[in-house]
């Protein structure tokens, strides 16, 4: 604009302010219709009082007083503001001190843009701004408004510029919509630019006026050929009527649902498209994907999901069924119609989570199995689930997650088997288990079983050395237990076994006086433990009967020496020492005899199982199927029998450990999960285990034994609630503890630290004897540490304990840690045993009968073999015959030179001949060791035997 105009236009000046825009002025003391004249005391301003105005100045103020449109007035040299009422929501908070003060003072922050505006105005000149910005608070919310502003400059008498006038317009809605315009027109532009999103431009009589490249490659249309043609040409007629429909939304409503049609292609071919149609000025806009492959791709797998369903509905053995990823049922197969009793129309689109039973939804089992499915590929799914009809059914079967080819999560299939039946069978062996279990554990001597029904009662071969009473004079009744029981006792123990009974009482536990066969009476402690049924009645009772008899003559004897412990406690001292000390020993003993006793009774029943078995396989009627259970059972009972003799002769110390390689950390997390279950939700269990050369050759199985008994320890002094750490590390050095010089060398160094009550410092070196404890009765043995001492001193390690009162312990094993490398050599060596034998083997056995089976044993396996009764007869054979065989095979425990004896002899003698013992207990090897021999044993698996012996004798080939 050139500058001799007398318009000056503004470019724009931008304010930010907030103001409240509401029908009153805030902290404004003007009334609303109180002129400007009047609304203040303008004597103290610049301007003076207005009687003294001139005329123009008061004409200005009776224009401005009486508009509603926003205006003011600058007058004077000191260029005072002087506004109308409706000028005042721009002002905000400056109104009312801005009134009669200097504009630029009350505009103080754009000052700088206003000032040349000011100076042009005061010269005389008229100036413009078409848009100014103010952020005003207009119904109750902060919104951008916009005004145009003049300054008309005011003469006075003489000509001279007095002042300027000026009056506001708000243009917010045309700024706006001009705004809105641009960047509709901008959003065209760039969206004509996309190269994968076709965009055409309808004119009138929905022909097309505009295309973008994307569309032309679509279509295979140049961009002259596309033009012009309306959708009925582009459109197969099928299509119409969805063309149509967008047609008539568009007119009406502004736009279209998106939808999915055919076009044609210049070729006459079809391609499918998703169509999102809007209006756009005088004509209409429209957005196309090509859809084409997508569309192809659903239609293969609709064909392939027919093929499948046609699979699963033919495989009704199997439940399966695929789930979204929020776990709703979206396939069915007859199959699982069958195992769950829903119908397809039932379940599908209803929640996979109806299939559990509620105790399980009520644990969150649904989502945790699928968490694992994501994380592991696959979740196991063994365990009851609900049927239709509120029945259980039991399944065997996985959860797989289902992802596409770029791994997206889409669902999971649930694959699964009704083994409710076999699952009911393994329950009620289970039951029958845990019976026996229960009887075992008890710590009396006579176990008895009763069976509340019918009131016969089963009692233990104790019966006759407990009391004197022969078998045949024991009735299996309750009538003969309460006809013995003494009759001031009896009531008593009545009532408390009927409140057992009926579920008043956990279980029973009483002490009577019980009949002897010669008439003296047994101080008894009864206990019982009560077994229903699933409906909750009572059915079983099983318990055991100990004799308290000795403890009641010692508590007798004491009672005695403290009725006349006043009168002679000088000389009394020493003898009631020695008394609590027997009394103390003889608790041990009494401990000692009932462990054997339960060992025995265990041993009686898994040679009641193998014996039957044996029985029952002579019989030539058997099928082979029966034969092959029979057999099964044997080898599985003697499975549990040889690791019955594991325990005791861990207990007794004199364990001939069954040494591997492995590596300790991975160990501990292996059975980290079973520690977690052990010591209960409110133990936190803290593992580090990262250890690449923590590899120790020891008995893994006690391994973890110990590690359990040290997890039980810790939880029962952390009274249930606390942190329980477990590291594995390196180290170089055995600490001197209990005695011992310290020990240097490689060894892996096991830490188990709580936060429990710790342990008095005087009470620290009696933790690891047998059946001491600090416990509650009945809340310990004081096994558990003896066997982590056994276990590590037997391995060639030690134990170590460190605890302070209220801060909690820490316990230490360590272990001889083997170097990696020949641990490795180890684990690929075990890992890649053959089947089968070879060589000559000279088989040393004083047992007849075993050393028969043994040389028939490895003749099956490929051996030659040759018995010898005794190691002076073996060793005339190797003198005889010192070419003649490969190996030897010894027992340890033999009369006369023992099989470690042997095993020096012929290693003097015949230095490259492998020599390999076999032993299952033995004084010889728990403190001598194996003297570097082959070690094997018993009882031993065949593929054991022939791994050993094979290697032997590979490496002295």
């Amino acid at each position: 604009m050139s500058s001799n105009r007398a318009t000056f236009v503004a470019s724009r000046v931008t304010l930010r302010m907030t103001a409240e825009f509401r029908s009153t002025v805030l902290n404004s003391p003007v009334p609303h219709h109180e002129r400007v004249t009047l609304a203040r005391d303008w004597g103290s301003t610049p301007l003076g009082h207005p009687h003294a105005w001139p005329a123009a100045l008061k004409t200005l103020c009776e224009v401005i007083d009486g508009s509603a449109q926003p205006m003011f007035i600058v007058w004077g040299p000191q260029r005072v503001l002087i506004y109308n009422q409706a000028y005042a929501p721009i002002l905000a908070q400056k109104h009312p001190g801005a009134l009669g003060r200097p504009f630029l003072e009350v505009w103080f922050e754009i000052s700088d843009e206003l000032s040349p505006l000011v100076e042009r105005a005061y010269a005389g000149e008229a100036v413009r701004m078409d848009d100014i910005t103010l952020m005003m608070r207009r119904r109750g919310v902060v919104e951008e408004a916009h005004f145009a502003f003049s300054y008309t400059p005011i003469r006075g008498e003489h000509g001279q510029v007095e002042g300027f006038f000026c009056a506001c317009w708000e243009t917010t809605e045309q700024v706006l919509a001009e705004r809105e315009r641009r960047a509709v027109e901008e959003r065209l532009r760039a969206s004509l630019a996309i190269k994968t999103v076709g965009i055409i431009r309808w004119g009138e009589g929905f022909r097309l006026t505009e295309v973008n490249e994307a569309f032309l490659q679509m279509t295979g249309f140049s961009e002259a050929e596309a033009l012009g043609k309306t959708w009925q040409e582009l459109t197969p007629s099928e299509f119409w009527v969805a063309s149509e429909r967008a047609v008539e939304q568009v007119l009406t409503l502004g736009e279209a649902v998106p939808y999915e049609k055919q076009y044609y292609r210049r070729d006459g071919s079809r391609w499918w498209g998703l169509f999102a149609p809007r209006r756009f000025e005088d004509g209409a806009i429209e957005f196309v994907l090509d859809i084409t492959e997508r569309k192809e791709a659903e239609e293969h797998l609709r064909e392939r999901e027919q093929r499948l369903q046609l699979i699963l509905d033919s495989a009704t053995d199997y439940a399966i069924l695929t789930l979204d990823p929020e776990r709703r049922v979206t396939s069915w197969s007859r199959g699982a119609a069958r195992t769950f009793g829903f119908e397809a129309a039932e379940i599908i689109g209803q929640s996979g989570d109806v299939l559990f039973t509620p105790e399980d939804r009520q644990a969150g089992l649904p989502r945790k199995e699928a968490e694992t499915a994501r994380r592991a590929g696959q979740a196991p799914d063994v365990r009851w689930h609900q049927r239709k009809d509120g029945s259980k059914v039991f399944v065997s079967g996985s959860n797989t997650v289902l992802r596409d080819p770029a791994g997206t999560e889409i669902g999971f299939l649930k694959v699964a088997h009704d083994d409710t039946e076999r699952r009911r069978a393994d329950e009620e062996i289970r039951e029958t288990e845990e019976r026996y279990r229960l009887a075992a554990r008890a710590t009396n001597d006579v176990i008895w079983d009763w069976n509340l029904i019918t009131d016969c009662i089963r009692w233990s071969e104790a019966v006759e050395p407990l009391f004197g009473y022969q078998p045949e004079e024991v009735e299996p009744t309750g009538t003969w237990w309460r006809t013995r029981v003494h009759p001031d006792d009896l009531q008593k123990a009545l009532a408390d076994a009927a409140a057992a009974i009926e579920g008043k009482a956990e279980g029973w536990t009483s002490e009577y006086r019980f009949a002897r066969r010669d008439g003296t009476y047994a101080d008894i402690l009864d206990r019982g433990t009560v077994l229903r049924d699933r409906n909750g009645r009572a059915v079983r009772m099983v318990g055991a009967m100990h004799d308290l008899t000795p403890h009641k003559r010692a508590e007798a004897m004491l009672r005695q020496l403290n009725e006349t412990l006043e009168h002679r406690v000088v000389q009394e001292v020493a003898s009631r020492l020695k008394t609590e000390d027997a009394l103390r020993q003889s608790q041990k003993l009494e401990a000692i005899g009932q462990l054997t006793g339960g060992v025995a009774h265990d041993f009686n029943n898994l040679l009641t199982v193998i014996r039957g078995a044996a029985q029952m396989l002579c019989r030539t009627s058997l099928s082979e199927e029966r034969r092959q259970r029979y057999i099964e059972a044997i080898s599985d009972t003697a499975d549990r029998a040889a690791k019955l003799t594991s325990q005791l002769l861990a207990f007794s110390r004199r364990q001939a450990l069954k040494p591997e390689v492995f590596n300790v950390g991975q160990r501990v997390d292996t059975v980290a999960d079973m520690l977690r279950t052990v010591v209960g939700s409110r133990v936190e269990l803290i593992t580090h285990t990262e250890c690449e050369i923590c590899y120790a050759e020891a008995d893994p199985s006690q391994f973890e034994t110990a590690l359990v008994n040290l997890a039980v320890n810790a939880r029962d002094a952390m009274d249930g609630a606390g942190q329980l750490r477990i590291s594995v590390e390196p180290t170089k050095t055995v600490p001197s503890v209990r005695g011992h010089v310290a020990a240097e060398g490689d060894f892996v160094a096991v830490h188990v630290s709580d936060t429990g009550t710790g342990i008095a410092s005087g009470k620290l070196a009696q933790i690891f004897e047998p059946f001491f404890t600090t416990k509650e009765v009945g809340k310990g043995t004081g096994l558990g540490l003896s066997q982590v001492y056994g276990f590590a001193k037997q391995s060639g390690g030690e134990v170590e304990v460190q605890s302070t009162l209220g801060e909690g312990a820490t316990f230490t094993v360590f272990l001889p840690r083997v170097p990696a490398a020949v641990a490795e050599a180890a684990l690929e060596s075990t890992a890649s045993d053959e089947a089968r034998g070879h060589g000559h083997v000279l088989v040393v056995e004083d047992n007849e009968q075993v050393g028969q089976f043994t040389t028939q044993m490895l003749s099956e396996l490929g051996f030659e073999t040759t018995w010898a009764p005794n190691a002076e007869a073996a060793l005339r054979l190797l003198q005889e015959r010192p070419d003649g065989f490969s190996a030897v095979f010894s027992d340890v425990v033999m009369p006369g030179m023992n099989g470690v004896e042997l095993g020096k002899e012929v290693r003097r003698r015949h230095p490259t001949m492998p020599v390999v013992l076999a032993s299952g207990y033995s004084h010889v090897l728990a403190q001598e060791g194996s003297h570097g021999f082959e070690l094997l044993h018993k009882p031993y698996a065949v593929e054991d035997l022939t791994r050993v012996l094979r290697n032997a004798i590979r490496a002295t080939a």
